[in-house]
């Protein structure tokens, strides 16, 4: 279902030409994966999430995508896609000269702008000749035209060593939290302090501070695929429950239990 899915969107999504439509809407709804999705060129894209929790990897960055948050791409940059849970993908495609307006990042995604990726959806291709997709196009492009920065509290720069990138998926991927950073500098064979001062230079922060906040991250993650506070905290590896909600209101800015609901 997933390969067919892929296969019709990159036949669809050819290079824009003169009269076709500028804003085109990609679906999928699947289980968690990883995937590229089509990345023609001429087009920009809004990678949106209906429902579910996806890790976008983009321009050396990890950015999480959420219900009510999206993250811009400008055209001709590459991206692939973590659906860490059961998601409702929505990638809405712009023609380089409707997106030109939109700076790259994360992005606030209002409810008007998800209802009307959904109709575009339904609607299938929007044709300008016909007034009624016409107007539809207006006014998802006057929403596009709109969106506003959400900041990066949901992204983490990734290293741009190999060995340095190897060594933060490998310790993400382990149930230690937090990892050991004399082990993961002897893994690369780095002492620890040329191993601490590599990775600030590259990621913007200290081994330390960089994976508190990506299990902050991973904790909210979990938080808005069902799981409780209580077991969001444990997960990322606080013990104290009031430490867990004053790291993560320090980080995002919120409580975990909002984005619990919100999420």
């Amino acid at each position: 279902m997933r390969d067919t899915a892929l296969a019709r969107a990159r036949h669809e999504l050819s290079p824009i030409r003169h009269g076709e439509s500028p804003l085109r809407v990609y679906a999928l709804d699947l289980g968690p994966t990883q995937l590229e999705p089509p990345q023609p060129p001429g087009w920009a894209h809004l990678v949106t999430v209906r429902a579910g929790v996806v890790a976008v990897r983009h321009a050396g960055r990890q950015t999480l995508v959420v219900p009510g948050r999206g993250l811009w791409i400008p055209a001709g940059d590459r991206y692939t896609l973590d659906l860490r849970t059961r998601c409702r993908l929505r990638i809405l495609y712009c023609a380089a000269p409707t997106a030109s307006a939109c700076g790259p990042g994360p992005v606030t995604v209002s409810p008007l702008l998800e209802e009307l990726l959904e109709r575009a959806m339904h609607r299938g291709y929007l044709d300008p000749v016909k007034p009624r997709d016409s107007r539809l196009l207006a006014v998802i492009a006057d929403e596009v035209a709109a969106l506003p920065a959400a900041g990066d509290a949901h992204a983490l720069v990734l290293p741009r060593d190999p060995l340095l990138l190897a060594s933060v998926e490998r310790a993400l991927a382990s149930a230690e939290a937090p990892p050991a950073i004399a082990a993961l500098a002897a893994a690369v064979h780095l002492s620890m302090r040329t191993f601490e001062r590599r990775f600030k230079a590259e990621t913007g922060r200290s081994p330390s501070a960089w994976f508190r906040h990506a299990r902050l991250i991973e904790a909210m993650a979990a938080l808005a695929a069902g799981a409780s506070v209580t077991e969001a905290g444990l997960a990322c590896g606080y013990a104290s429950l009031s430490a867990f909600i004053a790291a993560y209101r320090a980080a995002f800015g919120t409580t975990p239990g909002r984005s619990s609901i919100s999420g």
